[in-house]
């Protein structure tokens, strides 16, 4: 069988000859109606790059200034900052009110830090990725001269300088490629695609306090196949709560011969460990063989998407959109662009999905619901290489954001104590932790609600009739963590 193995670019490398782009025209716009940035490389990692404000609704408005040139491959960003990656250096760039991309920031020379033996030669580096909170961002080197692969951890500072932070090496001589990890919502574990051959597998990373990775062993406990064994592949990691789902590939081949992939949902134990009570008969059968793949960033919705033909094979193109349950099957909710090769997708926090084609030039802009997707805009762009969604949150201005304590400790000046509240409900809270908090986040028993990158929660939050217990935790990049609760009841 001819596996599908996890691309280990930024995005897909096929170019193709055109490079000119359809901006519209840019309209006055304040940076609190905008649910999102949206920016598109074209042209390769060395193009220039178009950026749009995302309406509420959808729409797409040329970002004033743009096209940006910043001149190597785009990562992501988190907000304030940008970040590019070329064959030697990362790069940081500012970010203005308005989503532009202005002046660089900062560098750092990747292959002066420990693992630039797995990398270099005429390839440079890899890939990288950011993380969930937009301070810490992982390269991957690989194919060097000592047949290793290495993940470099670098802090990014508030001014946008780069803080080397440890590296993470493995033994690939038996001709194993990575893919770029799929960090879990609480930022314990992540988990990366391996390739061999025809071959994909699956490694796992523990996260360190500091944010570092370093490779672990863990437990898989597949489901039953009545006639051959899975080839589990391509892990996704859920932003919210300790599950993965991984693509699971009968080893017995693929194709219209019944042994089409299926999707598995996977409970992550304390340990990294990864089981699931999903059985081959209940979990969805896909007509596409990845190994292309999203998550929402609440965790509710799941997105299966080809990047480009799969030669001998029947598999189609096209985008799979499914609702996301936990532990149990996922199901199917829509098929989008059937027939359509996709190059990347990327959700932003207000469930628009964003999707780019190589193979159309063009960028598409979807509402999704549990129920339903809509289109929402749809722009021609020449040569899409890769893609960044910078999601805009927007707070609801119910009553000021709280102060925080000044010693240690988590202010919750909304909810209230065993309150009786409708949705959506405010939630209005402030953290001080000694060095300064490094992630503050909202917690209903097991399952993450939300995120912030600083010690001020002021948002609205939309959750389901039922009762809840509410904790707040804020920690330090050393791991301190400062706690408060609440139990809150929507009827």
């Amino acid at each position: 069988m001819k596996s599908a193995i996890r691309g280990l670019g930024l995005a897909v490398s096929l170019m193709l000859v055109s490079t000119a782009a359809v901006v519209r025209q840019a309209k006055a716009q304040s940076t609190s109606s905008s649910a999102a940035y949206v920016y598109v490389q074209v042209g390769g990692p060395a193009g220039v790059v178009y950026g749009y404000s995302a309406s509420s609704s959808g729409q797409l408005t040329a970002i004033s200034g743009s096209p940006f040139k910043p001149g190597t491959a785009i990562i992501g960003s988190n907000n304030t900052q940008f970040f590019t990656l070329g064959k030697t250096m990362l790069h940081s760039f500012a970010v203005g009110s308005n989503g532009a991309i202005g002046s660089q920031l900062s560098t750092a020379a990747v292959f002066d830090y420990a693992g630039n033996s797995c990398g270099g030669g005429i390839n440079g580096s890899d890939s990288a990725v950011l993380d969930h909170t937009g301070k810490d961002i992982y390269v991957l080197l690989q194919s060097g001269p000592g047949n290793c692969a290495v993940f470099q951890s670098y802090i990014v500072n508030s001014g946008g300088s780069f803080t080397f932070n440890g590296d993470a090496e493995e033994d690939t001589s038996d001709g194993a490629y990575l893919g770029l990890p799929s960090i879990l919502g609480n930022e314990s574990f992540a988990y990366a695609n391996q390739g061999i051959g025809h071959y994909s597998g699956d490694v796992g990373f523990q996260r360190q306090s500091t944010g570092t990775l370093q490779f672990m062993q863990f437990k898989e406990t597949d489901p039953a196949q009545p006639e051959t064994d899975y080839l589990p592949s391509n892990p996704d990691a859920s932003p919210t709560g300790n599950y993965v789902v991984l693509q699971l590939i009968p080893s017995d081949g693929g194709g219209g011969d019944g042994s089409d992939p299926q999707l598995g949902s996977y409970t992550v134990d304390s340990q990294g460990n990864l089981t699931t009570t999903n059985t081959s008969s209940n979990m969805p059968m896909s007509s596409l063989m990845g190994p292309f793949s999203t998550f929402s960033p609440d965790g509710t919705m799941f997105v299966l998407y080809t990047g480009g033909p799969s030669s001998g094979t029947s598999y189609g193109d096209g985008i799979e959109v499914y609702n996301f349950n936990g532990a149990s099957p996922l199901t199917l909710n829509t098929t989008l662009l059937t027939g359509t090769p996709i190059s990347q997708m990327a959700w932003d926090t207000s469930h628009h999905l964003y999707a780019i084609s190589q193979f159309e030039n063009k960028l598409w802009v979807f509402n999704v619901t549990g129920s339903s997707v809509t289109q929402a805009d749809a722009i021609s762009i020449g040569t899409p290489f890769s893609m960044v969604v910078a999601s805009q949150t927007a707070t609801t201005g119910g009553g000021g954001a709280c102060t925080a304590p000044s010693s240690a400790g988590v202010d919750v000046c909304s909810p209230s104590e065993s309150a009786t509240v409708t949705s959506p409900v405010q939630i209005n809270a402030a953290a001080t932790v000694s060095g300064g908090v490094y992630r503050f986040e909202l917690w209903n028993g097991n399952t993450k609600l939300l995120s912030v990158d600083n010690g001020i929660m002021d948002q609205s939050l939309s959750l389901a009739p039922g009762s809840y217990h509410l904790t707040f935790d804020a920690r330090n990049r050393s791991g301190n963590h400062e706690y408060a609760t609440r139990d809150i009841t929507l009827p």
